[in-house]
């Protein structure tokens, strides 16, 4: 245990008072122990000390125990705590309010590529057509060329995609009567509004929501970097079709509670006791 700068008495680190240039003009090193400055009940500092510093008086009273084992602890805004890594992570870490879209983006059995999806939709980072003719200037002369692969129509963007293209709205018609959203219009701000207010429900019905949801921009973002990178087009209803399937997927290896509410809602996905046995 540190002499000068661990925490072994109520005075706290003897280093927040004694400079190093002091410490080691009195001949000790700044890596020494409690044991080195404390033997058989005697302090071995210069008597000058009790002048120059008489808190040191303090310690006076001391009763070290030598058989005590050494605690890590961490001091964090003045507060000292049992070391933990975890401690250490949340006081070193760059924090920021915590935004309303973090419970339907990351929650509880969701797919993690597609919550990664969500996660760059919602932060506006995909790298669209509109952002790549912002960055390159060179090729603003070829703007006109530029279109949406999925719909011919315009340059690509997040609020394009999601899903005022003609294409990805077609999609998400097809799949928005499946989750109970079929009054929420092809409009990310608008599924985004309706999220926002149930994403804190634990109800099976809004979880699927929000599994369909993400389901739905992944596999929209990969219909366009197909068609962009592989020249592979697929219709609506196929796309649609992957989405359901993928869905259906994960509701047959989702942890749910065994109610009369969610076995209903797991037979509307033609989900059975034995098909959900077969998917786990």
């Amino acid at each position: 245990m540190s002499a000068w700068f661990d925490y072994w008495n109520d005075l706290g680190p003897l280093g927040d008072f004694l400079l190093p240039r002091t410490i080691t003009d009195a001949d000790f090193r700044l890596d020494d122990p409690v044991a080195k400055i404390f033997y058989n009940g005697v302090w071995n500092w210069p008597v000058a000390w009790r002048d120059l510093f008489p808190v040191l008086i303090q310690l006076d009273h001391l009763h070290l125990e030598p058989s005590k084992p050494d605690r890590l602890l961490w001091k964090d805004d003045g507060e000292i705590n049992e070391f933990s890594s975890s401690a250490v992570w949340h006081s070193v870490r760059h924090r920021e309010p915590e935004v309303d879209w973090c419970s339907f983006v990351w929650f509880a059995q969701c797919i993690p590529r597609h919550a990664f999806m969500m996660w760059l939709i919602m932060k506006g980072k995909l790298l669209t057509q509109d952002k790549i003719l912002q960055w390159d200037l060179s090729r603003r002369k070829n703007m006109n060329m530029m279109c949406c692969l999925l719909c011919y129509e315009n340059f690509d963007s997040h609020s394009h995609l999601f899903f005022k293209c003609k294409f990805s709205s077609q999609v998400w018609l097809m799949v928005r009567n499946r989750v109970g959203m079929s009054f929420v219009c092809p409009r990310w701000v608008d599924i985004v509004d309706w999220l926002r207010v149930r994403a804190r429900s634990k109800k099976a019905h809004v979880y699927v929501a929000m599994i369909l949801v993400a389901a739905t921009a992944y596999s929209i973002w990969q219909e366009r970097n197909a068609r962009l990178f592989e020249n592979q087009l697929r219709p609506p209803k196929t796309v649609s079709d992957i989405i359901l399937k993928t869905v259906r997927y994960k509701l047959m290896g989702a942890k749910l509670k065994n109610t009369d509410r969610v076995r209903k809602l797991l037979g509307e996905w033609e989900i059975t006791k034995e098909s959900e046995n077969d998917g786990g």
